[in-house]
C-alpha cells in the first residue's frame, strides 16, 4: 500500500511538472551559426595541431638552453657596479656625504642600480604599487559618478561611461608607447600607463558593484534626512568595500606582470632585462629572470591573499 500511495505520489510530482521546453528552429539556427563561428575562429586562428606535435620536441630543446638557470647576476657582486669612491654603508644607507660622492651614489641608483635584476626587480614592484594608487585615487570617485544609482545626472552617468569604455579599450603597451614617447624611456611613462589603464578598470568594476547594492539601506539612509555625501559614505561605501579591496589587490596582482610587459618596449621593469636576454640568445640567464618574475608573482598573490582575508 506504502509503496503505491508513493508510486501515485510521484505520478501527480511529475505531472504537474512544467513541461520541457520546445526547441524551435530558432534554437537549432542559433546552435549551427555557433558552431560555424567557432569553425571560422579556429580557422581565423589558424590552428594546425599536426605542427603543434612536430613542434614539441624544438620546446624542449629551447628549454634544455634555458637549464641550470644563470643566477650569478643576482649573486656576483661584480654584476653591480658599486662605485668604488664609496662604501656599502655610504651607498645603502642615508649618510650625508660631499657633493661630489652624493652625486656618484645619486647616478648608482639612478642609472646602474635599476639595470641589475635585483633593482628592475624592485622597480616593477615600484612600478606596479604606484600605478594602482594612482588607479585607484581616480577610480574610486568614477565608480560612483558612473553608476546609475548613485550618478548626479544622466548626462554625467553617459560621459563617464562613454570615457572610460574609450581608455579602457587602448592596450596598456600602446599607452605605454605613447607615454614614453611623452616622457622618455624609465619606469615614469610604465606607472602612467599603468595607472591610466587601471583606472579605466577599476572605475568600471567599481560602478557595478555601487549598481548591485541593497537599494533598501540607501532608502533608510535617505528618510532619516541625509544628504548626497552622507549616503554614499553610510549606505553605499560599506557595501562596495569587500569589492573595492578585492578589485584593488587583483589589479595590485596584475600590474606586476603587465609591468614587466611594459619593459620590453623600453617603459621600466624587469621586462627590458629578460626581452635583452632572449635577444642575445642567454638563455640560462632568461632562465633565471622567469624564476625571479615568478617567484614575484607567487609572493604578491600569497600576501594580498592574506591582506584580503583580514580585512574583507
Amino acid at each position: 500500500m506504502a509503496e503505491r500511495m508513493t508510486g501515485e505520489s510521484d505520478d501527480r510530482i511529475f505531472a504537474e511538472a512544467p513541461a520541457a521546453p520546445r526547441r524551435g528552429a530558432r534554437f537549432y539556427l542559433l546552435v549551427a551559426l555557433a558552431v560555424l563561428v567557432l569553425i571560422w575562429s579556429f580557422r581565423g586562428a589558424k590552428i594546425r595541431p599536426a605542427e603543434l606535435v612536430e613542434g614539441i620536441p624544438q620546446i624542449f630543446v629551447t628549454v634544455g638552453r634555458m637549464l641550470p638557470p644563470d643566477f650569478t647576476k643576482i649573486t656576483d657582486a661584480r654584476n653591480y657596479f658599486f662605485p668604488d669612491a664609496l662604501s656599502p654603508a655610504e651607498l645603502l644607507l642615508p649618510v650625508p656625504l660631499e657633493d661630489q660622492r652624493a652625486r656618484a651614489k645619486q647616478r648608482w641608483w639612478d642609472n646602474t642600480f635599476p639595470q641589475t635584476i635585483v633593482g628592475a626587480t624592485l622597480e616593477t614592484v615600484q612600478m606596479a604599487l604606484a600605478g594602482t594608487f594612482l588607479a585607484l585615487l581616480v577610480a574610486f570617485p568614477l565608480g560612483f559618478l558612473a553608476a546609475r544609482n548613485t550618478t548626479p545626472h544622466p548626462a554625467v552617468y553617459k560621459g563617464i561611461r562613454l570615457v572610460l569604455n574609450f581608455l579602457r579599450t587602448i592596450p596598456d603597451l600602446a599607452l605605454g608607447l605613447l607615454f614614453v614617447a611623452a616622457v622618455g624611456l624609465g619606469a615614469f611613462a610604465g606607472t602612467m600607463a599603468l595607472a591610466i589603464h587601471t583606472a579605466t578598470v577599476l572605475g568600471k568594476l567599481l560602478s557595478e558593484s555601487v549598481e548591485n547594492i541593497d537599494e533598501g539601506i540607501v532608502e533608510a539612509i535617505r528618510a532619516t534626512g541625509a544628504g548626497y555625501t552622507q549616503i554614499l559614505s553610510f549606505a553605499v561605501l560599506p557595501q562596495i568595500l569587500p569589492d573595492l579591496i578585492s578589485f584593488t589587490l587583483y589589479r595590485l596582482e596584475t600590474n606586476i606582470r603587465a609591468a614587466s610587459v611594459l619593459g620590453l618596449i623600453g617603459a621600466g621593469g624587469i621586462g627590458y632585462l629578460m626581452n635583452t636576454s632572449f635577444r642575445t640568445f642567454q638563455y640560462q640567464e632568461a632562465a633565471a629572470i622567469v624564476l625571479v618574475l615568478i617567484a614575484l608573482v607567487m609572493l604578491v598573490d600569497y600576501l594580498s591573499s592574506r591582506l584580503r582575508s583580514l580585512v574583507v
